[in-house]
């Protein structure tokens, strides 16, 4: 299996290119991680793989097979995503796939479903699921997508092989953004920082118009922090309240900022936060406080992610800091 075009995760690559060769293919693949690792991008790449005709270089993405996989239009492969704020996959949804899978494929050797999942699937949609994949029909494979494995049943993960996701070395997915996106090395290589390497949401920085925004939210939050009181802080952080896209951009790029912070203080001079000054500020705090701080803002990141309620977030965010500094 070629994944020449996929950077990063080498043993996941590894462990599907051996599974495609060996002829033994699972009939049911777990990729799970964060929003922007490639998960969906990685289904799609194993389904064209399975439809491929050169399967020596499979997927090759030059057969008639790979050209309807790419166009979305190829009979064999089929994508079932989750409805509303949650994401749900209904029962019905399963049903008809269920059905679906009877049948024999069209053209390849396999019928493939690639299931994108959300947080809240039902334990009903999962256990339909679970009876399809405890007895797949031949010829039949579910690769599910989803941000976490326990957010599903745990007989459905005994069933299948799951595979975590991870953003690839930061050097490299900027020489990608680089090459994919004309962007300046210096530019990729903050994009790459500010993003630890998750290439989606360097892309949905590239093209978004709250940056600018961001960062200024971001500095007005690291310069009001060291405060006694806590109206400033709390002032700085009202406009995320409202806009989960800014919050989730403010959030990344505090965190590069109170990263800053400890690199000044412990003498380093290497600043990727684009405001010295607001990190030059926050170093006058103590060491063992600004160590605390990168943690935070990373943590109520990927509550974000996980569809945390926003004001409640920041409401414990501006609290986590305050008690980190020793403002009470």
């Amino acid at each position: 299996m070629d994944f020449s075009d996929f950077l990063g995760n080498p043993g996941v690559k590894s462990a599907l290119s051996d599974a495609f060769s060996s002829g033994r293919f699972p009939h049911a693949i777990l990729l799970q991680g964060e929003p922007g690792t490639g998960r969906r991008t990685l289904a799609g790449h194993i389904a064209r793989a399975l439809v491929c005709r050169e399967k020596d270089r499979a997927p090759c993405g030059e057969c008639p097979a790979c050209r309807r996989a790419l166009a979305g239009s190829h009979p064999d492969i089929r994508r079932i995503e989750g409805k509303g704020d949650g994401g749900n996959i209904s029962v019905e949804q399963i049903q008809e796939m269920a059905s679906d899978a009877q049948r024999m494929p069209d053209e390849a050797d396999y019928s493939v479903y690639i299931l994108v999942f959300g947080d809240r699937t039902s334990e009903a949609s999962q256990n339909k699921l679970l009876k399809l994949i405890e007895e797949p029909p031949e010829g039949a494979v579910f690769l599910m997508v989803c941000r976490s494995a326990q957010a599903l049943l745990s007989t459905i993960r005994s069933r299948a092989q799951a595979f975590q996701l991870m953003p690839p070395p930061e050097e490299e997915a900027a020489q990608w953004l680089q090459s994919h996106a004309d962007v300046k090395p210096s530019e990729a290589q903050k994009l790459a920082a500010l993003c630890g390497g998750n290439l989606g949401r360097m892309q949905e920085e590239l093209g978004s118009g709250t940056a600018k925004e961001a960062m200024e939210a971001a500095v007005s939050i690291a310069k009001a922090l060291p405060a006694r009181g806590a109206h400033g802080l709390l002032a700085a952080t009202a406009p995320l309240l409202k806009d989960r896209a800014l919050c989730r951009q403010t959030l990344a790029r505090l965190e590069l900022l109170f990263r800053d912070a400890v690199v000044l203080r412990s003498g380093g001079k290497t600043l990727l936060g684009g405001s010295p000054e607001a990190a030059d500020r926050l170093a006058d705090l103590p060491i063992k406080q600004l160590v605390q701080l990168p943690g935070l803002a990373e943590k109520a990141r990927q509550d974000l992610e996980r569809n945390a309620n926003t004001s409640l977030l920041i409401t414990q965010f501006c609290a986590a800091l305050r008690g980190a500094i020793g403002r009470s």
